[in-house]
């Protein structure tokens, strides 16, 4: 008998069980969360890309097929060693059994669905392996069906994987993903001017994620498009790796900092301290500055899974005066459950803050590294002040061959800023705007298709125009202020500006 006033220990295995029985997910549901998993393009292509490297692939190629207002497919196809048809309908199950190993990209088995439906509602898996052609198909409609796959004609889809290849040797295998019904990818406006602005940043973005694969040259990704089976132009894409300076920002940098996190075990932390006024690509990663991209860089088997951020180690992710701290950490395999399914980000334990906080190198602690981060970003304004006026030149929005040409006739410093061109939303009477702050010349896209004379738009078009009004404003990026004379000098310019593109 219990003794009066003691307490019962609750334990949970008490709890007995009377039934079980089987509760597949609710298919109409399934179909609508895989849509909203939370991809954007980047990331689900890439998830896509590490299907390629986990099959050995050498060469990615991504092609947008379109008209000449709408993007209608789009194939990401590889070289890698292919799939029997066991191995297609195995690749085709929601998170199916097969074996990954250590050393395996994928995780969860879920990614080339979800980040497929996260964009399309027609998935189609052709590949070729030992010479013979097998080829799967879902569709949205298929798993409200109750999960119904389609088995495809090798005929058929045999000369869809043809055509996939487009610009490179046809491969003797390889796996090509199809995307139809592009529902993310429809286009109100001006396709052009769209492409133009998708295309840069899906190359950046790439470039970043798979930096380590695309260094040495044995791994290759292109971007393109094509119009009426006419073969495109694709871009290679570059690495673009976010430590890669020339020379550290201070000395006895990079730093090795040790930790133990909570699930995973030792961990190593390669502290970076890029140089000051730094206006590398690979600091900027296509912003105006490289504040953005402070934080903590987690690689996976040399993948990027996330960039920067400071994980809960301090609250603000972009402090000015921690711009040039970076954080290289390669995870260990056993991590490979804590990387959420877009493998955009981790979803580690409560406790990774406090840990990385604990880190050290020797005596110097992680807030001793954020300090010396302060001081030289401190030091880096003081002789930028002190310096006096860097020249400008232009940058992103002129041709690289271009860019460099006029940078040689403006200048012989080899420390410059760059101003860069970009497209955007102004009142319509505006021509041009300047963000000093951004080193940036603002132009306005209402007018973009009269400058350029119904050519199509790219990210380099207009270089006169753009080289033009970069002469005229060469000034307004070295003044404290505008006067307001000064400010009337530019609205008259951007009015007869205007005038002028009226009659075009």
């Amino acid at each position: 008998m219990r003794a009066q006033g003691a307490q019962h220990r609750l334990t949970f295995h008490e709890i007995a069980t009377i039934d079980s029985f089987s509760l597949p997910p609710d298919a109409d549901g399934a179909a609508t969360a895989f849509a909203r998993m939370g991809y954007d393009l980047e990331t689900a292509l890439a998830d896509i890309i590490d299907n390629a490297i986990d099959a050995e692939a050498t060469h990615v190629e991504i092609t947008f097929f379109r008209t000449a207002d709408a993007i209608t497919e789009l194939t990401i196809a590889d070289n890698g060693r292919g799939m029997p048809a066991d191995g297609i309908r195995e690749a085709m199950q929601f998170a199916g059994s097969k074996n990954r190993g250590d050393a395996d990209l994928g995780a969860y088995g879920l990614g080339l669905k979800t980040a497929s439906f996260s964009q399309c509602k027609t998935l189609t898996v052709i590949s070729k392996h030992e010479g013979k052609i097998a080829a799967c198909r879902w569709t949205d409609e298929g798993i409200k069906r109750q999960w119904q796959c389609e088995q495809l004609d090798p005929v058929g889809a045999g000369s869809v994987f043809k055509v996939a290849y487009g610009t490179v040797r046809q491969p003797r295998r390889g796996t090509v993903v199809l995307w139809e019904r592009l529902d993310r990818l429809s286009v109100s406006g001006d396709l052009e001017e769209f492409l133009a602005e998708l295309l840069p940043a899906l190359e950046l973005r790439l470039g970043l994620i798979f930096h380590r694969f695309l260094a040495d040259g044995k791994f290759t990704i292109s971007v393109g498009t094509r119009e009426d089976n006419e073969p495109g132009f694709p871009s290679k894409v570059r690495p673009h790796d976010p430590f890669g300076y020339p020379a550290s920002g201070r000395p006895g940098y990079p730093k090795r900092l040790t930790t133990t996190v909570p699930g995973i075990g030792a961990l190593e932390l390669k502290a970076h301290i890029w140089p000051a006024n730094s206006v590398q690509p690979e600091f900027r990663l296509g912003r105006r500055n490289g504040t953005p991209h402070q934080g903590i860089y987690f690689y996976r088997n040399n993948r990027l899974v996330q960039t920067g951020g400071w994980n809960g180690v301090i609250k603000d992710r972009a402090d000015a005066e921690l711009s040039l701290a970076r954080v290289a950490v390669d995870l260990p395999a056993s991590a490979a459950r804590d990387v959420t399914v877009q493998k955009s980000e981790l979803q580690l334990t409560a406790g990774l803050a406090q840990a990385i906080r604990a880190s050290k190198a020797g005596k110097t602690t992680f807030t001793d590294y954020f300090e010396d981060a302060r001081k030289s970003y401190r030091a880096g304004k003081r002789q930028h002040h002190a310096s006096g006026r860097i020249p400008v030149v232009p940058g992103l929005g002129i041709a690289a061959p271009i860019r460099k040409a006029i940078s040689k006739r403006l200048t012989k410093d080899d420390f410059v800023r760059e101003i860069e061109f970009d497209w955007v939303n102004l009142p319509k009477p505006q021509i041009f705007a300047v963000a000093p702050d951004e080193d940036c010349i603002l132009l306005n896209k209402k007018h973009r298709h009269r400058i350029l004379g119904g050519v199509r738009a790219s990210a380099a078009d207009a270089p006169v125009v753009k080289l033009l009004i970069f002469l005229l404003l060469e000034g307004e990026f070295d003044r404290e202020r505008t006067s307001a004379k000064r400010r009337d000098w530019l609205k008259r310019c951007n009015a007869v500006l205007y005038e002028a593109i009226k009659t075009l």
